[in-house]
């Protein structure tokens, strides 16, 4: 770690009002109070978070570390993806969900002393959209609120949310830190200071300092009693703080791991996961759900809008080399525009079967003749893209090399994350290299619906859109179920996405750490932690 100087925050940590009685649907934890074990926890991630406020980034490490330090309208039960209380006691929604009405347990408060109030969640969610507007910031929270008419205060306690369309995905939005409440004060301040000087919240842990590609530290909230049921104790978090150390360096982690150095390493390498569970450390590992990692194609592109070139990325693409060198052990390669693990997944695998004779007889046949160089060329022009994206070079590199063997070029710019959300906002990309962690379909929505903030893939398809409208707004599984195996098989077949790994978050700890889990996005909540 270097030695670059914190950014000191100023964060009061108010004390909570304590009620005698919960209330109803919202009691905390299954488990029993108690102080459990203190100290310090050193958790060693791969990525700066760059953002420290969990409203505004998509950067897996920003949203982990921010769902410590705010708490969420709802929980998503991981086992069974129900939704059930969380700050809010109470919620419901109208038939077509284009209005949700939520009333709040009247015993929160952010670490400032101020109280949660409907104002405030209006203030929180009317902040999210105007952050979202321009594509650059909170497009992930932006996502959630696609549609947002407004919130209506009914009294202190209870108001609706309304959207001017059916959305499906909003009850799960709630659910996740990226609508994590934030205090009156924070909604007030820019996004670039919420970024760097964080943000107020109601979490069991309260920010301290942000040092850039160094660390981030946050300390226990003393007072703290509105825990989701779901978590395992009620009253204070066990751990007395918390320390988010930045190793870019796969093998300094694991090192740091070994050495006692650190308490949690993020992001395992999939190759470590069986040498370092057979020393005994504790392994947890859980498949992301949404988009599988992918490339992800701007058909405004001339090279991409050849739907030959895109048959052929849609059958050259060598998946389950690519899972069997750089994948998760007990994973398996992808088979449609949904992970595996995601409600409404349906398998597309014999359109992906890997036939690299099909994918070189569909470019020849379209005219794409092979180079002096070996690459392909058509009227004058090479065939040629680049893929943008700020992790897994090394299985970048590895498609590029797939690729080159079929008369591709695939170059790469392998850019920050601040430089891949840039290219987003202005579509200056030829493909996306990435992957969309959502627990529901609704992920193909943000993906594809062009009307949605930031879409990624940009593709004309007006059977496409209106199938995707049409399942956000049906309530009957079946006949939802029915469009979303529709959706997929239009987006693999003709040539909208090409999964290539379904994603792993895959953490080791020190044997002696309990009480570590994951939420229903693969993210985690430390409040249960332990150090034994």
């Amino acid at each position: 770690m270097n030695t670059s100087p914190k950014r000191r925050i100023a964060l009061a940590a108010g004390s909570a009002v304590a009620l005698t009685a919960l209330l109803a649907g919202c009691s905390a934890g299954g488990g029993s109070e108690g102080e459990g074990s203190g100290g310090t926890l050193v958790f060693a991630v791969e990525t700066d978070p760059s953002c420290i406020d969990p409203q505004q980034p998509t950067v897996t490490q920003a949203l982990y570390i921010g769902r410590q330090v705010v708490d969420s309208l709802v929980d998503q039960d991981p086992e069974t993806g129900e939704i059930v209380p969380w700050l809010a006691s109470e919620f419901s929604s109208n038939d077509d969900m284009t209005a949700f009405e939520f009333t709040l347990r009247d015993d929160v408060t952010f670490s400032d002393g101020s109280e949660l109030t409907s104002e405030v969640v209006q203030a929180n969610f009317d902040a999210i959209v105007e952050m979202a507007a321009d594509g650059s910031t909170a497009s992930l929270a932006g996502q959630y609120l696609s549609g947002y008419a407004g919130t209506e205060i009914v009294d202190d306690q209870t108001f609706r949310v309304a959207f001017d369309a059916p959305n499906a995905a909003f009850l799960q939005g709630a659910s996740t830190m990226s609508l994590g409440l934030v205090s009156q004060a924070t909604t007030e301040e820019t996004p670039e200071a919420r970024c760097q000087d964080g943000v107020i919240g109601t979490g069991p842990f309260v920010y301290d300092a942000y040092a850039p590609n160094s660390e981030v530290s946050m300390d226990r909230r003393d007072g703290y009693d509105w825990a989701s049921g779901l978590r395992g104790h009620e009253g204070d978090a066990y751990l007395d703080r918390i320390e988010f150390a930045v190793v870019t360096e796969a093998s300094v982690r694991v090192g740091g791991l070994q050495s006692g150095e650190f308490d949690i390493v993020g992001e395992l390498p999939y190759a470590d996961e069986p040498r370092i569970a057979d020393e005994g450390y504790s392994i947890y590992a859980k498949a992301n759900p949404g988009i599988p990692t992918s490339l992800i194609p701007n058909l405004e592109n001339p090279v991409l809008a050849d739907p030959a070139v895109r048959e052929a990325l849609r059958v050259g693409i060598d998946r389950e080399d690519i899972n069997a060198t750089l994948g998760y052990a007990g994973g398996e390669a992808p088979t449609s525009a949904l992970s595996s693990g995601t409600s409404g997944y349906t398998s597309q695998a014999g359109l992906m079967a890997y036939d690299p004779d099909a994918a070189i007889a569909a470019l020849e046949d379209a005219g794409w003749a092979e180079g002096a160089d070996g690459i392909r060329e058509k009227d004058g022009q090479r065939l040629t893209f680049t893929a943008t994206g700020f992790y897994e070079q090394e299985m970048m590199e590895l498609i590029q090399l797939q690729l080159k063997d079929l008369g591709i070029d695939m170059q790469i710019d392998f850019t920050d994350a601040g430089g891949f959300f840039g290219a987003i906002a202005d579509r200056s990309y030829d493909v996306l290299f990435a992957a969309l962690t959502r627990t529901g379909p609704d992920a193909l929505g943000v993906m594809f619906e062009q009307a949605a903030p930031s879409h990624w893939a940009v593709v004309d398809d007006a059977e496409l859109e209106a199938i995707l409208s049409e399942q956000a707004a049906t309530s009957d599984e079946d006949a939802r179920q029915e469009l979303l195996d529709e959706a997929q098989r239009i987006i693999i077949e003709d040539g909208y996405l090409f999964p290539v790994l379904e994603v792993y978050q895959v953490h080791a700890s020190q044997p002696e750490v309990t009480g570590f889990a994951f939420d229903s996005a693969s993210r985690f909540h430390l409040y249960d932690v332990e150090l034994g």
